[in-house]
């Protein structure tokens, strides 16, 4: 490979190529046209047309999500870099690896009143790990190259390049494809042993311990880890919900999700425990109902990062390192001391079988086989039998994600939530670019009516790009999460909240897509089969219950 003459926009693509980036998400505009016309040269990378902005940052978010790999999304200045913001304020809050590009006008108009003109920098600052002006062509291979390290290093997150117009229309720079190894992501560092020996001392002291992981073990990998270690000691597995995924949630040792309010299954097991170890887990305001749960004096954190270690929970064993790594050590550690499982381990154990069996007849009553409007437990219920390692579950804000956290889902890193920032908009576009990462996956996509409302264009989008991919309506003819709340705090007064009938099985065919609207639950098996074996996008309306209002805890 030798030095070539090439311009910013050239460079830029040569450095995506060299990376290994296969789709960038956007909507082009006229400061993105020389960036447009190198893709147009570079058939190893597709370009994804997104119908607005939002929707390609969330299908780059969702992209870095199940890849690892920095989702891309391109968008123009002023209003195109804005309508981005969203999408990326949900990445960097559930630390998804995305590289974000805006084009700006041309250096000399910057902040002269030209057309759509926008402060990027400033804007994205506030949601991005890293954000850089580029001012120039000679600029472009090393700020690109940076902000792929950025992604990638440490906690994932977003990282922003705003390019001047004329740093990618013009020059005629000297481009190196063999960057210096400093540009590399950063391996995230192994805990010390002596921390690793004091948590291990501190679990086999324990007589109830459970693990609780978050959004770092799926990050990590470090789901097959988890479920070694927890089988080694015979204890329970919660999640949180940024933590779904990080483990086979159909595994018998797995107990789902603990954050908002609960389950109460979840609750009980961790409330019951005497040690529990979090892994990945940075403790937030969701995941302990605002810091009021009680958690015990011995607490094992695991984390990359050593800042949140201790940040809103005093901690007995700080491990601070990457998750896989450290808990395969631990794992390693038992393996040469005494660790079968005590008797008090095994009755903790026992005990939380007794308390999920008793919890999930009271989810599953025999008469929701029979309810209509549909219950979204059954809904659930049904959806949960089809799931498989090749399927992945896709949830949107609101209603839909706190329903979706009954599924088991069958596979490490098999579901996607915007959680951090509960961005709603997500799940369509999410389902979208899941299916470009992963074409032999089956994709699910629960979506409430109200954030479909958000993305319904991207129906043609999903049609377009050739992504069958299986999205459920949750329809209740409202925003129901807000409604519910409003219900559940000033009674019968609700106001801002209701939408017409629509069949939304009608406007998907309209699109190019398919799809049916479902009433009954006795249909809901079969409709969903449909979904997930058809060769184009699929749309199920489901006709949900809003009875069971989710601020009432029905979970």
């Amino acid at each position: 490979m030798t030095v070539r003459k090439m311009t910013g926009a050239q460079a830029f693509v040569e450095c995506l190529k060299l990376e290994g980036v296969e789709f960038v998400f956007g909507v082009p505009g006229g400061q993105t046209l020389s960036i447009m016309d190198t893709l147009f040269d570079t058939p190893a990378i597709r370009f994804v047309t997104a119908r607005h902005e939002a929707a390609a940052a969330h299908m780059a978010d969702a992209y870095g999500r199940v890849s690892g790999k920095p989702g891309i999304c391109l968008a123009t200045t002023g209003p195109g870099a804005t309508n981005l913001l969203t999408g990326i304020g949900g990445a960097f809050r559930d630390s998804s690896p995305v590289v974000v590009v805006t084009c700006n006008n041309r250096r000399r108009h910057i902040g002269t009143d030209d057309n759509q003109d926008a402060e990027h920098v400033s804007l994205f600052r506030q949601f991005t790990k890293h954000s850089r002006f580029v001012p120039d062509a000679e600029a472009v291979p090393h700020a690109t190259r940076e902000a792929f390290r950025v992604a990638l290093t440490g906690n994932h997150g977003p990282a922003h390049l705003d390019f001047a117009r004329d740093a990618i229309e013009n020059g005629a720079m000297d481009f190196d494809p063999q960057p210096p190894r400093a540009y590399r992501p950063m391996r995230p560092p192994c805990a010390d042993p002596l921390s690793i020996e004091e948590a291990v001392d501190a679990l086999l002291r324990a007589k109830r311990p459970a693990i609780w992981a978050g959004r770092g073990a799926v990050l990590a990998r470090a789901g097959d880890a988890i479920l070694d270690l927890a089988r080694a000691l015979r204890i329970p597995v919660v999640t949180t919900y940024n933590g779904i995924g990080s483990v086979a949630g159909n595994d018998p040792i797995v107990f789902g999700p603990r954050s908002r309010n609960g389950t109460r299954l979840t609750n009980a097991i961790l409330q019951s425990a005497d040690c529990v170890v979090a892994i990945g887990n940075s403790m937030n305001a969701p995941s302990t109902s605002r810091w009021t749960m009680q958690l015990p004096q011995n607490l094992i954190h695991v984390d990359v990062d050593p800042t949140i270690i201790g940040r809103n929970y005093p901690v007995s064993v700080a491990v601070v390192g990457d998750a896989r790594d450290a808990v395969e050590r631990m794992t390693t550690l038992l393996s040469s001391r005494k660790t079968a499982a005590t008797s008090a381990r095994r009755e903790f154990l026992r005990e939380a079988e007794k308390w999920r069996a008793a919890w999930l007849a009271e989810m599953h009553p025999a008469d929701h086989a029979k309810n209509v409007p549909i219950k979204p437990q059954w809904l659930m219920h049904e959806a949960a039998r089809l799931l498989d390692t090749r399927t992945t579950v896709i949830a949107d804000a609101g209603n839909p994600g706190i329903w979706t956290h009954l599924l088991p889902t069958a596979r490490s890193g098999g579901y996607l939530k915007p959680v951090g920032f509960g961005n709603m908009g997500f799940g369509l576009p999410a389902a979208i670019a899941t299916k470009l990462a992963r074409p032999d996956d089956r994709i699910i996509a629960f979506i409430g009516d109200g954030s479909l409302g958000m993305s319904l264009a991207e129906i043609e989008t999903a049609v377009r790009e050739k992504t069958p991919v299986a999205i459920v309506v949750m329809n209740d003819m409202a925003y129901g999460n807000i409604k519910q709340e409003e219900l559940h705090y000033f009674g019968q007064r609700y106001i801002g909240v209701d939408f017409t009938d629509v069949n939304y099985a009608d406007l998907a065919r309209v699109m190019g897509a398919d799809g049916e609207r479902v009433s009954r639950p006795e249909d809901v098996t079969s409709a969903l089969e449909r979904a997930l074996s058809a060769p184009l996008p699929y749309l199920v309306d489901v006709l949900i219950d809003p009875a069971d209002n989710v601020w009432d805890e029905p979970i």
